[in-house]
């Protein structure tokens, strides 16, 4: 609301009272953030003078007018104080607020599988999920629902939100990472095809992406103190090259530096890490992490443009233009930095927020917030990331004319994962956590698809909840001993796996323990208990719940099917039902490799400087890590080392069976086509990857083979299609630390191509 005082326009969005201070902005006591640093708060107040405001026709209130022209416009009528302004939020979880310049207050909100607010909103399965669908145009579809979620969830008078934060990005180097299921896996291409569809879909209703972690923030532990090296073959070819992938196929506005250091360097002082993001033709502002910014001087001469959480305050903005003016604070660096947060505001349309056309597009998002189509896409997002590991004799799908009574077993048959019921969030994963408006359970579903009278419940043990003695989501719904609960059903499912006191985000600084996971085993005593359960009843299913790769060896044998849902979102008991009678059909794909003991990751066995680092006495961090398995990470590292998996990157099974076959192709020009047809009874989705095994150059080993293309494809039974699959440049060419750049490869490349790492029925072979 506005009011006018003695000539003065006063902007105001529930603030508290504050002093204001010569600049006319407000005074603010600063809060504790998430990571115990001071973030200021979302309240303020400013003060404009109406005569300082730059006339109407201004260009850079023009949208119709191209952005730069609009940034260069605006840049000229800044005060250096406002440019300062600039390169800092303007309260714990927004930027912007400079009335003066028509200047929104744009709040960021969490992500990325559901915007996190004060009010419940749609919940989306988790990142990984959206990996293991393969689908870029599914991807796309998500993440353009969360951004129009995004802008509904608050409305633009009342501070607007126009940023989430995410995607992430970082490499599953250890199955054992505790945002592993914010993440997109252990391949750098489909990690950053990946993250690019998210991109593109929050981008295209103007909602920025904050891209997660630039660089190297794979692990939970220590992850505010430690300081990471890395081969420079690794950091380009593995870790960085998800990053590049987004930027140069999406063109990101924006990214999150990490909490951790490089190479002595906290990421946001980095000019090395930082230079290296715009040498991929990136354009757009670098956000620190709060309480990740270290120092003005240093934040701004290393290359990051924006510190988030901090406050609005005109002492520190008269400081920063002094110490530009001095040449303390590099002038080109501030100048690029004010450049590339303006750029991302009126990217996202924090300047035309007052337009007839944003008007009509915000009604639009609010009226569709929380919607039945935007349901349906959290439902298919379920689906099409279920990922089916075993099918013995083909004993899935089930059929529901012969089954009368279903035990829902283990302890996710009745566990939420959302923070509905206003569960806090670092007990839900951290800022992945999502307030949902609902969060349908595997029990919920089972109770109405059948009927409360043929669902036998017993958990065995529970998460949460331990002292119940009936179930949470189905209220007075008793708990049944799980042996005999197993003995009486004609079917049972096995609802297992983790939950978010393993998979989340440590709130914190400093060494905080536990802090990843301790080892690769279900939680709590599952194996035992599948074991017992599936003694007295072999029709038993084990459905997962999980972010990441978990060992299987102990029980595995015992059942006919395993299938992954990873978190599955509000939708995911509904998908459940759907997927295991057969409504839908399976068609997700491993983002992961699944090994049969830790030890088969490299980084696992190389010692703990390796992972998960050490202490060390001298320096400004406390923890160091050096990733002495360089490349051999994933997939990459199980071929180099020879050890067999329990389920290969890129596996999964489906109810019908497909034929890959050769179909004319141009392999000396890089294009490979195959044909794939469905030879089974169903329609199914099938997912065809091409890999590359490069020939040794310069005496560099090359991995056994790399993921380089792949390709989603929906068949009627019957139906054949040609699939057409073309390699980026990545194919042929490697990074050589000798010669500290991206060098062809010389010899003979050859390309294999067909469903998963392990089964590739089609070679070509190309000269180079």
């Amino acid at each position: 609301m506005k009011r006018q005082i003695l000539g003065l326009a006063l902007t105001v969005a529930a603030f508290s009272p504050t002093a204001v201070g010569a600049q006319g902005i407000a005074t603010i006591t600063p809060t504790e953030g998430t990571q115990g640093m001071p973030t200021g708060s979302v309240e303020r107040v400013a003060l404009v003078r109406q005569t300082d405001s730059p006339p109407a026709d201004a260009l850079y209130r023009d949208p119709k007018q191209p952005i730069e022209a609009r940034v260069e416009d605006l840049m000229k009528r800044l005060t250096p104080e406002e440019k300062a302004r600039m390169v800092h939020a303007s309260s714990g979880s927004s930027s912007g607020n400079l009335p003066r310049v028509g200047l929104a207050n744009v709040r960021t909100l969490d992500g990325p599988n559901g915007t996190r607010a004060d009010r419940p909103v749609t919940y989306f399965p988790s990142a990984i999920a959206y990996a293991a669908t393969w689908d870029m145009d599914l991807v796309e579809e998500i993440a353009r629902t969360l951004g129009k979620e995004t802008r509904a969830v608050y409305k633009t008078e009342e501070s607007g939100a126009r940023m989430l934060l995410g995607p992430g990005a970082n490499i599953a180097r250890t199955p054992l990472g505790a945002r592993n299921f914010e993440y997109f896996g252990e391949d750098p291409l489909l990690s950053g095809k990946t993250a690019a569809a998210y991109c593109r879909g929050l981008q295209s209703v103007k909602v920025s992406p904050c891209m997660k972690h630039w660089v190297l923030n794979d692990q939970e532990w220590c992850r505010t103190v430690l300081d990471v090296d890395v081969p420079d073959r690794a950091l380009h070819e593995i870790y960085a090259k998800p990053f590049e992938i987004a930027v140069r196929e999406a063109g990101v506005w924006a990214v999150m530096g990490s909490y951790n250091a490089v190479r002595g360097h906290y990421s946001s002082h980095s000019s090395e890490i930082n230079d290296l993001l715009r040498s991929y033709g990136f354009d757009g502002a670098i956000y620190s992490d709060w309480g990740g910014w270290h120092g003005d001087v240093p934040a701004l001469n290393g290359g990051a443009t924006l510190e988030s959480g901090t406050w609005q305050n005109a002492e520190r903005d008269r400081r920063n233009a002094e110490q530009v003016a001095k040449g303390i604070i590099r002038a080109d660096r501030f100048e690029d930095a004010v450049r590339r947060n303006l750029r991302n505001l009126f990217r996202m349309g924090a300047f035309d927020t007052q337009t007839a056309e944003d008007k009509a597009e915000q009604a639009a998002y609010e009226r569709d917030f929380r919607s039945e189509a935007h349901r349906r896409i959290a439902r298919k997002a379920a689906v099409s990331s279920a990922v089916l590991l075993k099918n013995k004799d083909g004993f899935l799908p089930l059929n529901r004319e012969k089954i009368r009574t279903v035990a829902l077993i283990g302890p996710n048959a009745d566990q939420t994962h959302s923070m509905i019921g206003g569960v806090h969030l670092k007990d839900r994963g951290g800022s992945g956590a999502v307030l949902a408006a609902r969060e349908v359970t595997p029990l919920m579903a089972f109770v109405e698809a059948f009927g409360k009278e043929n669902v036998l419940f017993a958990p065995g043990f529970r998460f949460e909840n331990t002292d119940r003695k009936d179930a949470v989501s189905v209220p007075g719904m008793p708990a049944m001993d799980p042996v005999e609960a197993a003995r009486r059903a004609d079917v049972v499912i096995f609802c297992g796996g983790l939950d978010h006191s393993l998979d989340r985000e440590v709130l914190g600084w400093g060494h905080i323990n536990p802090s990843d996971r301790p080892n690769l085993e279900l939680k709590g005593p599952q194996a035992e208990l599948i074991k017992r359960v599936a003694a007295v009843n072999p029709r038993t299913v084990v459905a997962l719940t999980i972010g990441a790769p978990v060992s299987v060896e102990a029980w595995e044998a015992a059942v006919p099917a395993v299938l992954v849902t990873w978190y599955s979102g509000e939708e995911g008991g509904n998908a459940l039902v759907d997927l295991l009678f057969g409504k839908e059909n399976p068609s997700g794909k491993l983002p992961y490799t699944f090994g049969k003991q830790l030890e088969d990751w490299p980084c696992h066995r190389m010692g703990p400087a390796v992972y998960p680092g050490v202490f060390t006495p001298e320096g400004p961090f406390t923890a160091r890590e050096y990733y002495a398995d360089g490349i051999w990470v994933g997939y990459r590292g199980f071929d180099q080392f020879k050890r067999e998996p329990r389920y290969p990157f890129g596996f999964g099974l489906s109810y019908t069976t497909f034929a890959i076959s050769e179909a004319p192709s141009d392999p000396q020009q890089g294009i490979f086509r195959v044909k794939v047809r469905n030879t089974g009874a169903r329609a199914g989705r099938e997912v065809v990857q091409c890999y590359v095994s490069k020939p040794k150059t310069d005496g560099e080993g090359m991995p056994v083979k790399e993921l380089v293309a792949f390709a989603s494809v929906t068949l009627a039974p019957g139906e054949e299609r040609v699939v057409e699959l073309v390699p980026s440049p990545d194919a042929y060419r490697y990074w050589s630390e000798k010669a500290n750049g991206w060098r062809p490869v010389r010899g003979e490349c050859v390309f294999r191509i067909g469903n998963s790492s392990a089964n590739l029925p089609v070679r070509h072979t190309v000269r180079k």
